[in-house]
């Protein structure tokens, strides 16, 4: 079976810059974006053995100036658009009847967990890696599924101070029309109801955080890492060393000098300067039991 981790936590913690940055590694396998846009031909994986041979344009085509994890949404080159690229891979998932649902499916439906385990072993066997990574914010909802369907696989939790979420997640353009699981609407229509948009973004930290903590205490401990966010900007190479340890990918000198060239740069308190005193004592006091767990408060 294929040795699998699986990275979890809040969006906008940093998850897809993690993921990215395991994915250089030469022994990682990834759902890419041409499995993505065909599922059912997870052989395809063999396009993940081009980024190596081209690392130059793989530093362009994943991150931009070196600095972004999340250029898919700027304007890029159709060469840039095709290049194969670590991605969430959700339909991979919806394939296998698995939901980005509490549990991971509608109720009355089985998912095909024998489909996943084949697609993740053909992924895996056509790139060449010995550890399948996979990031998926609506992992958050289905660890316990994950971890039937792959026993040994290992899961990183990566957590980020509520509050700059709730920042980061007012200024992104997806936000506005995405679906809020657990209070079925969306940020827009709160909105236009008369909800405070500070609220449901304050909330949303809240509810995936406690989400992914009722997930992994399925997990034994042995299988499951928690970092902050705030510990890998501040020593990005010693964190990303530790996570390669947990999920048994070897010292790399290839890897170390891919992480090298990339940009860490360290944006932990945007949200002091830019949200008004307050906004951050309403989300502060909204999120303030987890905040202190997480030693953020």
């Amino acid at each position: 079976m294929v040795e699998t981790l699986f990275i979890v936590g809040p969006p906008r913690s940093g998850t897809s810059l993690l993921y990215k940055a395991l994915c250089l590694h030469p022994d990682v396998a990834y759902l890419s974006n041409w499995v993505r846009r065909f599922p059912a031909l997870p052989a395809l994986g063999v396009l993940n053995r081009i980024p190596p041979i081209l690392p130059t344009m793989r530093r362009e085509a994943w991150f931009g100036d070196g600095t972004n994890a999340y250029v898919y949404g700027s304007p890029r080159s159709a060469v840039r658009r095709a290049f194969p690229a670590p991605v969430e891979g959700e339909p991979v998932f919806t394939r296998c009847g698995i939901d980005a649902v509490p549990g991971g499916c509608l109720p009355g439906s089985t998912p095909d967990l024998d489909r996943l385990r084949r697609t993740f072993h053909v992924v895996s066997t056509a790139a060449g890696g010995r550890v399948l990574i996979s990031k998926r914010i609506a992992h958050n909802l289905r660890i316990p599924l994950l971890a039937s369907a792959f026993e040994s696989a290992k899961f990183v939790y990566l957590v980020r101070d509520g509050r700059a979420v709730a920042h980061s997640l007012s200024r992104v353009d997806w936000w506005l029309d995405s679906e809020v699981w657990w209070q079925r609407t969306t940020p827009r229509a709160w909105a236009e109801h008369g909800g405070d948009p500070w609220t449901l973004c304050a909330r949303h930290w809240v509810e995936e955080v406690r989400a992914v903590e009722d997930g992994l205490s399925h997990v034994p401990s042995e299988q499951r890492m928690e970092l902050r966010y705030e510990d890998m900007m501040a020593d990005p190479l010693a964190v990303l060393g530790r996570v390669a340890d947990f999920g048994d990918l070897p010292v790399s000198s290839v890897w170390r000098d891919e992480l090298d060239r990339l940009q860490f740069p360290d944006r932990n308190k945007t949200w002091l300067s830019a949200m008004d005193d307050g906004v951050v004592s309403r989300v502060t006091q909204l999120q303030q039991p987890l905040l202190a767990r997480y030693g953020y408060e």
